[in-house]
């Protein structure tokens, strides 16, 4: 992948919008980071325009991380990575990630500068 310059986060929690965005900055500065904080709006986004990397919480009110997946076909623009995030220990959950083709990976919360690193040099 070309270095990544869209991130969208999808995440019911503001302070890790904050945390991450702080984290995300840390690792690179030269990128656009968008936020949503349920899924609905962030299919609305991904409708719009286009995003190199999806950061996805499963756990959301009304639409979850899931149902998002599931919604993406109907979505045109399809052409990013999206790292499931989760601090589920539920081994149905990572293998519904690997079955799912739409996920690159599943990260365990928190997002750190570690994982955000190996993400943005993948």
């Amino acid at each position: 992948m070309d270095k990544p310059t869209k991130i969208l986060l999808v995440d019911d929690d503001p302070i890790f919008f904050s945390f991450a965005d702080m984290e995300i900055n840390n690792v690179e500065t030269a990128v656009e980071i968008h936020k949503a904080m349920i899924c609905e709006e962030a299919i609305y986004f991904l409708r719009q325009g286009q995003v190199d990397i999806i950061f996805l919480d499963l756990n959301m009110p009304v639409m979850n991380g899931w149902e998002f997946l599931d919604a993406l076909p109907q979505v045109e623009n399809n052409d990013h990575q999206i790292y499931v995030l989760t601090s589920s220990i539920d081994p149905s959950d990572q293998r519904k990630a690997d079955e799912n083709p739409f996920v690159t990976s599943m990260l365990e919360k928190p997002l750190d500068k570690d994982k955000i690193s190996k993400v943005l040099t993948s």
